[in-house]
């Protein structure tokens, strides 16, 4: 019923954006993301974004810090960008703490800024439109602790530091698997979302704890890093692993039995969502003020059970 409700809401302000875009001039939408290149999440969000955003009438870009870890990068793009005078800035910050000058100094100038995956600190944007990633970790700990009958070592490949996104995920993970069971958290390091990093990760915490039963993958993004040094510690079928996207790459590895799940988020609706969002409070269709500082796009959790139907609609 509530996701029914939230469809014919941004059924009807995208109407509304329509109407009002003849009136209110066409809106110059920047779409800020860490990077295009390895990342398909990050793509197709910023890809969603400025589709939706020219489909209601407004002239977007896509711009990229062009890496992982680019942090200063992205705080350039965004101080162009106010020189530039754009009118709204779609934004999946790398840094939660990085970006809060350039976001006070943004709203100053009259930009309207929609974050969307990643969050800063602050209130200088209207809202922030993402997967649930603390309640969506969580399902993955849970069931976890499910196949691994409430006992057992496990181990986390973490996001980098400072990203709000991997904080979440991480958090979510460790507070629930532990709670009301007998599984201890042995290793957790960051991975860097590579796959390089993560490799290096693991194979780190895979000497100092070699008897562990699980590992938790912040992201599709790393797993194929975390299953290769699984590989040569010579632990092939003898480590469960979850990941954490719902990426077309990491259902394929549950199908090979390679992963036993993978929590699931939706770039493309985020990416939409945002746009449509960040439009309607530059023409007046959408009140900042009615807006809750969160939007959860939602999540599901992917298994042997449901791959084959979840493939169909992945990213």
């Amino acid at each position: 019923m509530l996701k029914s409700v939230l469809k014919l809401c941004f059924a009807a302000i995208a109407v509304n954006i329509l109407f009002a875009a003849a009136f209110a001039g066409q809106p110059r939408v920047a779409v800020v993301v860490k990077t295009l290149t390895g990342d398909v999440f990050q793509l197709k969000m910023a890809e969603a974004a400025r589709d939706k955003a020219i489909e209601l009438g407004a002239d977007a870009t896509i711009y990229q810090a062009g890496g992982q870890t680019a942090v200063q990068r992205m705080v350039q793009i965004i101080e162009d960008l106010i020189t530039q005078q754009v009118d709204v800035i779609v934004i999946s910050p790398l840094d939660s703490k990085a970006v809060v000058p350039v976001f006070q100094q943004a709203k100053e100038e009259g930009v309207i800024i929609v974050c969307m995956d990643q969050v800063a600190e602050g209130d200088d944007y209207v809202t922030f439109i993402s997967t649930d990633n603390y309640a969506a970790a969580a399902l993955g700990a849970e069931f976890a602790k499910e196949q691994l009958g409430g006992k057992g070592k496990v181990l986390v490949v973490e996001g980098a530091p400072g990203s709000s996104v991997g904080d979440d995920r991480k958090n979510g993970f460790k507070d629930t698997i532990v709670k009301d069971s007998r599984i201890e958290v042995v290793g957790s390091q960051s991975g860097y979302w590579t796959n390089e990093r993560a490799m290096a990760a693991m194979e780190n915490m895979l000497q100092a704890n070699p008897g562990v039963d699980l590992v938790f993958s912040c992201s599709d993004g790393m797993t194929g890093g975390i299953l290769e040094a699984i590989k040569l510690a010579g632990k092939e079928g003898r480590i469960k692993v979850i990941s954490f996207d719902g990426s077309s790459f990491g259902i394929e590895l549950i199908k090979e039995g390679k992963i036993i799940a993978d929590v699931a988020q939706f770039p493309i609706k985020i990416g939409q969502m945002a746009a449509e969002i960040g439009i309607g409070v530059f023409n007046g269709t959408v009140d900042p003020a009615s807006l809750p500082k969160f939007i959860d796009s939602g999540t599901k959790l992917i298994t042997a059970e449901n791959a084959d139907e979840s493939l169909a609609d992945a990213f």
